[in-house]
């Protein structure tokens, strides 16, 4: 996410790190889907675990509920940064981090009222996808940029405090098929804490993420996988990736017990809300501070430092990204700071 989202030259990017146009999809799409995936994978083991201790539907759901709105409110205050008043009159209210903490109230939710049992969970997953599709093309509208319902509801009801003038692809319509994303992980989530060996286990989330990766790309040839509109191929094909990918990495540090090289990324899972806001923080913090530098050029911060530190790079687009590579390491420095303080933000 990092990586895909702090370029140094939005003008030199390769095709598979940035997101598709409209239709299609990319490495770069499957980003925000799989947050949304591994939030219901550890939801599963979340709740399995309160349960356990005692706690109640109610108390589930109320937890929930705090820590959805925490993550919702989190995701208003970065977007409002850096606290001005006119920052504040144009809010963005959709967003990365409120679609992700309205998953986690909803889609919790709706786990409980299923029980916690896979099959309903599974139903509940299929009728959201069913009924979002009926809204994208069975009430009169269409898949197009300037036709689709997302825009006219999200113009009718937040007009004003979108990502750009009249379109935000983290819109409210979006958010039935992305519950959707989320109930996937959990039933990847469930299966995982069954009985069962874990190699049966590990073959079963790759054969099922195979099967849903290949469903997603059939439907996709009618319904075209979408990003932007959330689309039910664009769920299959995603959360079929995330469960084949899953499955591999538990048969590699679980199974064949690999641990070299994994605390890098240990520490980005162990505090991802501090990485998000960090890596936002930093980037916007560069791109607000303008001066006067002592050559007389008038830049970003952004802009200068990549200018200085890997302009040099004969290739444009190697430059860019290593950029981006620069900014991945200092997001982890923060974090990882954190981490070896024993700080983890938990919400």
């Amino acid at each position: 996410m990092v990586f895909v989202n702090d370029p140094g030259d939005w003008s030199h990017v390769l095709a598979p790190f940035d997101h598709a146009e409209w239709n299609g999809f990319t490495p770069t799409d499957a980003i925000f889907p799989f947050f949304l995936f591994i939030v219901g994978v550890a939801a599963a083991f979340s709740l399995e675990k309160r349960a356990a201790a005692g706690a109640t539907p109610r108390d589930l759901a109320r937890h929930a509920a705090r820590r959805g709105g925490t993550i919702v409110l989190v995701g208003w205050a970065l977007a409002w940064f850096p606290f001005t008043l006119e920052r504040l009159s144009r809010l963005r209210i959709p967003g990365v981090l409120p679609r992700i903490g309205l998953v986690v109230v909803l889609g919790t939710w709706l786990v409980l009222l299923a029980r916690r049992r896979p099959f309903p969970v599974g139903l509940i997953a299929v009728a959201l996808l069913l009924v979002h599709t009926f809204l994208l093309v069975g009430i009169g509208y269409d898949l197009t940029p300037s036709g689709n319902v997302q825009k006219a509801v999200d113009l009718a009801l937040l007009k004003g405090h979108l990502w750009k003038k009249t379109w935000d692809p983290e819109g409210l319509v979006g958010t039935l098929s992305s519950i959707a994303t989320m109930l996937t992980g959990f039933l990847t989530g469930a299966w995982l804490l069954s009985p069962r060996p874990l190699a049966r286990r590990i073959a079963g989330c790759v054969a099922a993420g195979g099967a849903a990766t290949a469903c997603g790309w059939v439907l996709g040839r009618v319904l075209p996988v979408n990003k932007n509109l959330w689309t039910a191929s664009y769920v299959l094909l995603a959360s079929g990736l995330a469960c084949v990918l899953l499955g591999l990495t538990l048969a590699l540090v679980d199974l064949a017990r690999v641990r070299r090289g994994t605390g890098f990324f240990l520490t980005f899972g162990r505090n991802p809300l501090l990485a998000f806001v960090a890596s936002g923080l930093i980037a916007k913090t560069l791109l607000i501070v303008n001066n006067s530098w002592f050559d007389g050029d008038r830049s970003s911060l952004w802009k200068r430092l990549f200018v200085l530190g890997f302009a040099w790079i004969p290739n444009p687009y190697l430059a860019s990204h290593a950029f981006a590579l620069a900014m991945v390491l200092a997001v982890w420095a923060v974090v990882r700071a954190f981490e070896r303080r024993g700080i983890f933000w938990k919400v």
